[in-house]
């Protein structure tokens, strides 16, 4: 699901360097508005027909839910191809530099090319939402349908636009004053290096919806960070109405670091269980994953930059030259799906075998912490396997994020 979110965003504004095109943007505004009221009608089709086959006991609840999961999931990928005729073939993404007020912002032009992604993920979610209020498992209503989906919003991928656009409106401040031409090149990234590291985790805990942790629990998960080798670390619990199994820790460096653990997870596990999560969590940081994620993709990028750059010679044709913009993109696209295949797996792997290790010696320091290396591998595949309980398809292996069965193999290799 990652994935899409990704590839959604990333696509959407890639597409806007799609060469110009003599179609009227009234009328794209105008097919752009038919698509997507087409898709949320579709996607309300979808949860009345599968929730009234479940109704009528013409199915069983779990099949539906299945049934509608995978059709959710074949919609998402169905969305890639609406979005590329929004923003391609209707024109949407083709004539924002012929327009008053967004053809000198690229912060302006970023929000318009992600109308058509946000406005089909946003009806996907509403009809996620419809379907737990018809099944009984979420409060019935337009508001709650409006505030459920918001909050999908949030917490899914607006920590991805939230800084894209933040720091396209900084370019477009300082490319409106005279102070934009004084600044040296390296002054801009150094300072994109700086909201980076200090902006993301202030973001996350913005965005994210957060609720109190009891103070026991949370020296416990503290004194677990800081024996793991994280002296300092924000503890943060994720509200999501205790529907979500998951966790994560955003930021590089020191106080701008922040541990993100769900209400569900911090409940349903026992504490050796979530102690191996956390130094799962604790074990990316030490290891540098998340920069290293981001290095490796520079090769992708200058790989496409050194297609579109190459493609704009004299020698090439003009369409070629008219296309140099989009054909890189789509390269440095390609090439980033690729290398993220291959860090993410290789990186969750390392945190799961880090983590074994480092139990047995924050256990001589903190309470309910596996004791030796076989426990610590038990306890992290327990806990794997109890968040992942009743659905199949979290078991199994994503692009960017390798199956269960393969995790504890890894970390526990059989013995001879």
């Amino acid at each position: 699901m990652q994935l899409y979110y990704f590839l959604a965003v990333i696509l959407s504004l890639s597409l806007g360097s799609l060469p110009e095109s003599n179609q009227s943007f009234a009328q794209a505004v105008g097919f752009t508005g038919l698509v997507i009221l087409a898709w949320w009608v579709l996607c309300f089709l979808a949860v009345r027909l599968v929730a009234g086959l479940i109704d009528k006991g013409e199915v069983d609840a779990t099949v539906g839910y299945d049934w509608f999961e995978r059709q959710t999931e074949c919609f998402r990928w169905f969305s890639l191809g609406l979005i590329l005729l929004c923003l391609g073939g209707f024109g949407l993404g083709r004539n924002l530099d012929r327009l008053p007020l967004i053809q000198h912002s690229l912060a302006l032009q970023s929000m318009v090319l992600l109308v058509p992604a946000i406005a089909m993920m946003a009806g996907l979610w509403a009809g996620e939402s419809r379907f737990a209020a018809r099944m009984g498992v979420a409060r019935r209503g337009w508001w709650a349908t409006l505030t459920s989906t918001f909050s999908a919003l949030r917490s899914s991928v607006g920590w991805l636009i939230a800084p894209i656009i933040g720091f396209l409106a900084i370019i477009d401040l300082v490319s409106l004053t005279a102070v934009g031409e004084q600044i040296p090149n390296w002054a801009a990234w150094v300072a994109l290096g700086v909201v980076m590291v200090a902006g993301i985790p202030i973001l996350v805990r913005r965005v994210f919806p957060t609720r109190p942790i009891d103070d026991a629990t949370k020296q416990w998960i503290q004194s677990i960070v800081t024996a793991g080798g994280i002296r300092r670390c924000k503890i943060v619990m994720w509200d999501t109405n205790q529907q979500t199994h998951n966790a994560m820790i955003a930021g590089l460096l020191g106080r701008f670091r922040v541990l993100l653990l769900s209400d569900r997870l911090v409940r349903d596990l026992a504490r050796e269980e979530l102690a191996m999560v956390i130094l799962h969590e604790v074990a990316h940081a030490k290891r540098f994953h998340v920069p290293l994620r981001i290095t490796a993709l520079v090769p992708a990028w200058l790989l496409g930059a050194g297609l579109e750059r190459g493609l704009m010679q004299d020698a090439w044709a003009t369409w070629a030259t008219d296309w140099a913009g989009t054909l890189g993109s789509v390269l440095s696209l390609v090439a980033t799906v690729l290398i993220l295949r291959w860090v993410s797996y290789r990186s969750e792997f390392d945190a799961d075998s880090v983590a074994c290790r480092l139990a047995p010696a924050v256990s001589r320091r903190c309470e309910r912490v596996p004791a030796t290396e076989p426990d610590a591998r038990r306890q992290l595949a327990s806990a794997l396997l109890r968040v992942t309980e009743g659905c199949a398809a979290a078991r199994k292996p994503t692009w960017l994020h390798p199956g269960i069965a393969d995790r504890i193999n890894a970390f526990s290799p059989p013995v001879a």
